[in-house]
């Protein structure tokens, strides 16, 4: 079984309020930080793990 990567970047707003987004899924590491260089953004490639036991929230 093969691990999956995410590319993440901080953005940060000019309130200060930051947050971490998820810009691609790639099929290694090596791939996911050639994919980080090719877009010029400095971000960090982590293990990907799916959230199956969670929900979205929802508010009526």
């Amino acid at each position: 079984m093969t691990s999956l990567f995410t590319l993440i970047v901080s953005v940060c707003a000019l309130t200060g309020e930051c947050s971490d987004i998820m810009l691609g899924i790639y099929q290694s590491e090596k791939v996911c930080e050639a994919a980080a260089a090719e877009q010029h953004v400095k971000g960090d490639c982590y293990p990907y793990k799916a959230a199956d036991d969670q929900q979205p929230a929802f508010h009526f």
